[in-house]
């Protein structure tokens, strides 16, 4: 009957139920890799457009709700007897990594120096693990809030809170569309849609605190009065 009315051969049911099955299948991976249990560490070397990609992605990874849980900042000169050449590079990456410092404060930081040849096999990598973490365990599960939450007001409102790291107010477009709260920063967009406890309140302000957006939503007769 499609086919009739569009005028056009149109794919079989096939194709509609592979493309329901891969919906599926893309919301159970984003379930588990935004879970809990689960955590992005950011690897970047110490130079000022990596960092600057680096800033990006970790805005774009939390806007959707994924945790990153540290920094490793990769191919550090050594500073030990340093030529000419190689001591402006140490100079210049030391600038670099106190701005990662300062980017992503809060978050452990850790460094590799550049080694002679590339960590290849079991045992290589293993010594690198050993000299980035130490006695910590990388493997931990995270600690703390993740990227999203919602607290509960007294008046019976709730906030979301989501964050959104180097970005302010002016860079930040909100829009309710039913259920659904779309949030867009730059060129990246994000449809969060509402449990049925939120989507009945409405959307009362919002504001970027401390690299945070929250979403402030109220009862409807409250916001009429």
């Amino acid at each position: 009957m499609l086919n009739r009315a569009a005028g056009v051969p149109m794919p079989g049911d096939g194709v509609f139920d592979a493309i329901t099955r891969l919906h599926a299948e893309l919301d159970d991976v984003h379930e588990l890799l935004s879970g809990p249990e689960a955590s992005v560490r950011l690897v970047l070397t110490p130079e000022k457009v990596v960092l600057a990609e680096a800033r990006r992605a970790f805005t774009s990874l939390c806007l959707f709700g994924y945790r990153v849980d540290g920094v490793i900042a990769n191919r550090v000169f050594p500073t030990d007897d340093a030529d000419p050449w190689r001591a402006a590079w140490v100079e210049a990456q030391r600038a670099v990594l106190a701005e990662v410092a300062q980017s992503f404060n809060g978050l452990p930081v850790h460094s590799s120096e550049y080694q002679p040849s590339e960590p290849v096999g079991v045992d290589a990598l293993a010594d690198l693990a050993s000299t980035l973490y130490g006695d910590t365990d990388p493997l931990a599960v995270p600690e703390g809030d993740g990227p999203f939450r919602v607290t509960r007001s007294e008046d019976g409102g709730a906030v979301v809170h989501l964050a959104l790291p180097f970005v302010s107010r002016s860079e930040v477009e909100l829009a309710r569309n039913g259920d659904e709260l779309v949030m867009t920063v730059g060129s990246y967009r994000r449809l969060l849609t509402l449990p049925p406890g939120l989507a009945r309140l409405r959307v009362a302000g919002a504001r970027v605190d401390d690299g945070e957006l929250r979403v402030r939503f109220a009862e409807p007769a409250l916001e009429a009065r």
